[in-house]
């Protein structure tokens, strides 16, 4: 089974075709914008270099949240296109548990759960935990640091993303037993792949999966004026 996989929702391009477990071809490109124009050329050469036309691929996966408003909107749409066109169903993956199931791999010292935060500006961040098996410890969410903090599962853990830069001041007050994770954190294509293989698509023609917003969009359509007459 080939799956043309991709994320655009937060600040990277990332696409990636498939084959079950096998990584055929990979292109990962942070991005804090720009998403439209690259993503459909990004597409085609990686489908070019895994040697996969689009008639041999048997389902896209993509990521439909949480992140920027504009990127998930990019993503979910492309996905649309890809699906009407080619009769293709599609497996949605958050961006949340695409990093958690790339991070679950480091598991290595005793840890028992992944808490993703990334960035999402405007003094919060988007968060969900994990435990060993990603299975997930709560929904995902939009929190303060300071609710993050106080809300992290007990025992030995990691946290990995952009966000964690926003609460390590808090965590090395609170929390000695999180080990902290380095780096942007952002969604892989290979994983969210990896991820859609597992899972029962939506039928083609039935739609995409609907986007995860967890808060409205920072930008606001401007109020209509309505006129009076006298």
């Amino acid at each position: 089974m080939k799956i043309l996989a991709f994320d655009t929702a937060l600040r990277a391009c990332s696409v990636a075709v498939c084959s079950g477990d096998r990584v055929l071809a990979n292109c990962f490109e942070s991005r804090s914008r720009g998403h439209a124009e690259v993503l459909i050329p990004t597409i085609n050469q990686v489908c070019a270099d895994a040697g996969v036309e689009m008639a041999d691929l048997d389902r896209v996966a993509v990521t439909v949240g949480p992140g920027t408003f504009a990127g998930v909107r990019i993503g979910i749409a492309a996905a649309r296109g890809l699906s009407v066109a080619l009769s293709l169903p599609v497996v949605g993956v958050t961006t949340l548990e695409a990093v958690a199931a790339a991070t679950a791999r480091n598991l290595r010292n005793g840890e028992i759960h992944v808490t993703v935060v990334f960035d999402a500006r405007r003094g919060q961040v988007y968060v969900q935990s994990f435990d060993a098996d990603l299975q997930p410890l709560g929904a995902p969410r939009a929190a303060t640091p300071e609710n993050v903090v106080a809300d992290l599962p007990a025992g030995p853990g990691i946290l990995v993303g952009d966000g964690v830069a926003i609460v390590r001041d808090l965590l090395a007050e609170r929390r000695s037993d999180l080990r902290q994770i380095t780096g942007k954190g952002h969604p892989d294509a290979a994983v969210i792949g990896q991820l859609a293989a597992q899972r029962a698509p939506m039928a083609p023609g039935s739609g995409v999966p609907c986007p995860l917003y967890l808060r409205p969009p920072d930008a606001k359509l401007p109020a209509i004026r309505t006129s009076s007459t006298s």
